[in-house]
């Protein structure tokens, strides 16, 4: 839901295409988990950790992760906002691999196919690790996603917000109309992209473990389905939309145990075939998902 809200306003209310929403959440699980498990004992086995004795105060790794994200996201679309949109999407893809491959091969500084470890849970020194964990991380989780959704419906309200439509419908009108289009699709993308590093921050903490691949271009492709799923434009529709992709995946996991044994890892790239089916229909049929944008109206007299 996190990374779908991210992505939303780039792409639902900017008119962004981000082709690398994996290296941007990626980057934001590694800044936090390597600012929040300090220094262990044994620096030949993580040495790759930073931050002090003590584990750093959660809010503020998280925070970090969400600046360094957004600041990565500022670099990449400085050079490329200004040329036609494509190119936004092939610098953002190519940006997603570079990461994913720095990640796993830099083992003095991520850890690399080592793994990142023992990243902790938010109030983990006073919750037992099971169910309570799971329980306590899921409030927090779904106040971070509500927070992060309170939050854009305020700046979508905002004349900022409504430049973005404008933008996002018709540049050169906006530019007429004395809009800096590029500022605004710039603080979109860069905004975007530190909620998008908050999630991988989110991410990090409820695994606890991270590895490279978890964050492969498969990543990007869920938060498409998300946003298609549930209404580009409308904040409101990550939600629902989040929470529906998560069902169907959660679902497809519970089956895995009533079919035979040779069945279960297939059921995996099946999950992925229905996946890109269901998007296809909903583009076809439904293309402005389940909760559409609402359309600005201006009042007559």
């Amino acid at each position: 839901m996190v990374v779908a809200l991210g992505l939303n306003l780039q792409w639902g209310h900017t008119g962004l295409f981000n082709a690398g929403v994996a290296a941007f959440v990626g980057v934001g699980a590694y800044t936090f988990g390597m600012l929040s498990t300090g220094k262990f004992a044994d620096p030949g086995v993580n040495w790759y950790h930073w931050g002090p004795d003590q584990p750093w105060d959660l809010i503020a790794a998280a925070l970090v992760s969400m600046a360094v994200a957004g600041f990565l996201g500022v670099l990449i679309a400085i050079p490329t906002l200004r040329l036609r949109a494509d190119y936004l999407a092939i610098a953002t893809l190519a940006l997603g691999e570079i990461v994913r491959l720095i990640i796993k091969n830099e083992r003095h500084f991520t850890g690399g196919d080592l793994d990142l470890q023992f990243i902790p849970r938010p109030f983990g020194a006073f919750v037992p690790e099971g169910a309570y964990s799971n329980g306590v991380f899921a409030l927090v989780a779904i106040g971070t996603a509500l927070g992060a959704l309170v939050i854009l419906e305020f700046l979508a309200r905002l004349p900022w917000g409504r430049d973005l439509h404008a933008v996002r419908e018709d540049e050169e009108v906006a530019m007429a109309l004395g809009k800096d289009a590029f500022m605004l699709k710039l603080s979109s993308f860069g905004i975007g992209c530190a909620i998008m590093g908050l999630a991988g921050a989110l991410s990090a903490s409820y695994y606890t473990t991270i590895t490279p691949d978890q964050f492969a271009p498969a990543a990007t492709f869920a938060a498409y389905v998300v946003v298609i799923l549930g209404g580009s434009g409308n904040n409101r529709g990550m939600i629902l939309g989040g929470y529906l992709f998560f069902l169907f995946t959660w679902a497809t996991q519970q089956i895995q145990g009533y079919v035979p044994s040779d069945w279960t890892l297939r059921l995996v790239y099946v999950n992925q075939m229905v996946i890109g089916l269901l998007l296809i229909v909903i583009i076809v049929f439904r293309p402005e998902g389940i909760l559409p944008e609402k359309k600005y109206v201006p009042r007559t007299q």
